[in-house]
């Protein structure tokens, strides 16, 4: 049957995920209770299979040990963990999802180690720069100082091995098929151990970063009711914007959750090719937009220029240029290749999710991209340096010592 005679892409997805849901709560009628029958009229048609029923199955870490008669230790677990095509390789699976736990709170117990080394960097090299009293006036910065070499060293590591991993990749080699091999022999490519735990590894660096940004954003305040002359509030905890906050908080949240959306269902569709060139274009720009925001945040003049005309070529290469016209522009012509392994209707029902993800991440990059643009004309016109991601109405203490 052609798609385009059967139901919208859009019904057809809300429909699955309906299905999915009320299949989970052990209700396969639901349709017959929604009132005046529209779930019979309106949501009533075949759906494709389930995905898992389509891909090739990834064996878990107790097939591994079934299939080889092992027993569970950390020998066997390694061995496992060294495999291609394994059920690591789908981050919705649960090895997947134990590892990412894992990997999470390792993450954190590092930053918790080496983010108030990294503070007192900041705060030496402040205090040097400009005195004393710059130190006392911004614990903010000092606090962001931290996060940002973390940052830093996080973005620089993973773009240097990814260029060291993928540089001989066939889908960044027009000569080798470009990427139309990000889509050929779909879903039997096979999910090499490297580009496993760098997804792995990714994942759990963003969803930490979720994390971090609202530990940088709010601040949950207890309260006594009784401690004042006034009448008792009946409000014992208020949740409130903390002062280390992001002027762009709004559109950076919006950015995490499409980006852990994109991560997450590339995985699960087995899509991580291409999912590997999105980390790869945001991890570089992102070299260069930490080291400016360090240098910003000790105001210093010329390493901050410097750093900022770097950041701006850098995004606009990567972020307005391949992104929008190498690999959207694949998504969009190239991927009906997956058809040949994927059932049509599955194709084209969540092939718009996907179109949405991808235009929404390129929307806020051309917004960020605008508001590098407003810094730039401040440097340029009004000889100051406000980091307008950081504070929406400029910042207050602009001033750079002379020669910095």
């Amino acid at each position: 049957m052609n798609h385009e005679d059967g139901p919208s892409a859009a019904l057809l997805g809300i429909t699955a995920i309906l299905n999915s849901i009320f299949s989970l709560c052990n209700c396969p009628h639901w349709r017959e209770s929604i009132p005046f029958g529209l779930g019979t009229k309106f949501l009533s048609f075949d759906l494709p299979k389930p995905l898992s029923e389509q891909l090739p199955k990834l064996p878990t870490y107790a097939d591994f040990l079934l299939e080889n008669d092992y027993e569970n230790n950390f020998y066997n677990l390694r061995e496992y963990a060294k495999m291609p095509s394994t059920a690591l390789g789908v981050l919705t699976t649960k090895d997947a999802v134990v590892t990412l736990l894992f990997l999470v709170l390792m993450l954190r117990q590092i930053k918790s180690f080496v983010c108030p080394v990294f503070c007192q960097v900041g705060r030496n090299l402040g205090r040097s720069t400009h005195g004393i009293e710059w130190e006392r006036n911004n614990e903010e910065k000092i606090l962001k100082f931290g996060e940002y070499v973390f940052r830093l060293f996080y973005h620089s590591s993973v773009s240097i091995f990814g260029l060291w991993y993928f540089w001989s990749k066939p889908w960044w080699n027009e000569e080798q098929g470009g990427t139309r091999t990000l889509w050929e022999n779909y879903p039997n490519q096979t999910i090499e151990t490297g580009m496993i735990w760098y997804y792995l590894i990714q994942c759990a660096y963003n969803l930490d970063a979720v994390a971090s940004l609202i530990q940088l954003s709010f601040v949950l305040k207890i309260r006594n009711p009784f401690a004042s002359n006034k009448k008792p509030s009946v409000r014992f905890v208020s949740i409130e914007w903390s002062p280390s906050c992001r002027g762009d908080f709004r559109e950076m949240a919006i950015h995490h959750v499409i980006t852990n959306l994109l991560v997450i269902g590339s995985s699960h569709f087995r899509l991580t090719r291409i999912g590997s060139m999105v980390f790869m274009v945001h991890d570089i720009s992102d070299v260069p937009v930490d080291l400016s925001k360090l240098a910003n945040f000790m105001k210093w003049k010329i390493a901050t220029i410097t750093c900022f005309i770097s950041m701006v070529i850098t995004w606009a290469i990567t972020r307005l240029g391949i992104l929008p016209f190498v690999i959207f522009k694949s998504v969009l012509l190239e991927s009906h290749l997956t058809t040949v392994g994927l059932d049509v209707k599955s194709y084209y029902m969540w092939r718009p999710y996907f179109y949405i993800l991808f235009a929404g991440i390129i929307a806020l990059h051309v917004f960020w991209f605008l508001l590098f643009l407003k810094i730039g004309y401040a440097l340029a016109f009004k000889k100051e340096l406000h980091d307008y991601t950081e504070h929406k109405n400029g910042e207050q203490d602009v001033v750079c010592k002379k020669g910095q």
